[in-house]
């Protein structure tokens, strides 16, 4: 299991992060049981490396899956005191519509650090590796699009 940048792992599953727990468990509830190798990025990276690191990804193989997983913005903190920022709005339509599109715009790219960590977007620096392995993808769809709990979740297939 791959962990960062450098560090090679097999941490028990009890020991990972929340994210890659998850999409452990995803995998594991779909019945997969081929090769896994998981790989955390920061989201205090910046496109370059992203889309360098989701090149280097899709190349791990002939054929590849990624489940890329973040969150869109938050709209309320937990206990509700979070007054909703109206540019979240705005960075959810160009989130679902890179989702939908393969990113034909450049939305992820484009998208400012700052202002996803304003709105607590934790899906910037996934979501640009994700555009960096794109290159011969051709259906993109976006499943699902919501507001749960406060925070902003999107669902797609690119293939």
């Amino acid at each position: 299991m791959r962990l960062g940048r450098g560090r090679a792992m097999e941490p028990p599953a009890s020991r990972l992060p929340m994210s890659l727990s998850v999409g452990a468990r995803l995998l594991q509830q779909a019945g997969w049981t081929g090769p896994v190798r998981a790989y955390e990025v920061d989201d205090a990276r910046n496109w370059p490396t992203n889309g360098e690191d989701g090149l280097h990804l899709a190349g791990w193989a002939d054929r590849v899956g990624l489940l890329v997983m973040g969150n869109g913005p938050t709209r309320a903190d937990a206990d509700g005191s979070r007054r909703p920022d109206p540019r979240a709005e705005e960075v959810d339509a160009g989130i679902a519509a890179a989702l939908a599109s393969g990113d034909v715009d450049g939305f992820f790219p484009n998208l400012d650090a700052a202002l996803a960590r304003e709105l607590g977007v934790s899906g910037r620096s996934p979501w640009q590796l994700l555009d960096g392995a794109d290159w011969d993808l051709t259906t993109h769809r976006l499943l699902y699009a919501e507001t749960v709990d406060g925070v902003s979740c999107f669902v797609a297939t690119w293939s």
